[in-house]
């Protein structure tokens, strides 16, 4: 069934989901970067953070933000007064209902009751992906991570989503990220994005870089005749895997 035939039943909802506010992404961040430092200081039996392959870093962070900091309140903010449950590749449908089974890294519900949104697609969409000469980051963050935000796959009723970089050769966004987005034909596939800047208010360590943002047009158009996908803005967080 697609999306299409789905909301022709009479629902109704608006596009794009209202906008986060950045505190909000800021809370994500700070959530991801406390669970690398416990998997540093208390890994899992059998569990190395420099050589872990990227699943298995995703399902210790999932294991740690769902079962441990969500519910303690040990995170400022971190809680379910603004987030439901974290899931881990948990299947949803891109845009036009084409493609039912994509499965973004981490999923974060969100607890507010959005007027006129479709309750199973307000959340925060994250995307991880590996950070070292093994992965270039063309391929592997631009057009295997950044584009399934753009090309409708990833939070495609939202304005906002969130890419993890597990960082492991000393890469910086600033120094790395910046310059590849800049360049064609990476430029253009990713729709055209900003210069990257910082988010206010946030805070970086030797482990977790300051919390950059950049906008991305999309390059489709929403189901029920409500027009082209307004751009996105994709927080960027990332992490020292050592």
């Amino acid at each position: 069934m697609s999306i299409a035939g789905f909301f022709a039943d009479g629902i109704d909802y608006n596009l794009p989901h209202p906008a986060l506010d950045d505190s909000v992404l800021l809370i994500a961040h700070n959530a991801i970067a406390q669970a690398f430092c416990m998997l540093r200081v208390a890994p899992p039996a059998g569990f190395e953070l420099s050589s872990a392959p990227e699943n298995a870093i995703t399902q210790q962070l999932e294991w740690i933000l769902e079962n441990h900091l969500r519910k303690t309140g040990k995170v400022a903010g971190f809680d379910e007064r603004i987030f439901q449950k974290v899931r881990r590749g948990a299947e949803v449908t891109n845009f036009d209902g084409k493609h039912p089974s994509k499965k973004p890294d981490l999923v974060f519900d969100l607890a507010r009751d959005a007027p006129l949104a479709l309750s199973s697609l307000d959340a925060l969409f994250v995307e991880c992906k590996p950070v070292d000469k093994a992965h270039p980051l063309e391929k592997h963050y631009g057009s295997m991570g950044v584009f399934r935000f753009v090309n409708g796959d990833y939070s495609w009723a939202m304005q906002e989503g969130m890419m993890v970089g597990y960082v492991r050769d000393g890469k910086t966004l600033s120094a790395s990220l910046a310059p590849v987005f800049s360049q064609e034909p990476l430029h253009s596939l990713l729709g055209k994005p900003t210069v990257m800047t910082l988010v206010a208010h946030g805070a970086c360590s030797c482990m977790a870089e300051w919390l950059h943002v950049t906008t991305h047009l999309r390059n489709f158009q929403w189901p029920q005749n409500k027009g082209g996908a307004s751009p996105i803005r994709l927080f960027h967080s990332w992490h020292r895997c050592l």
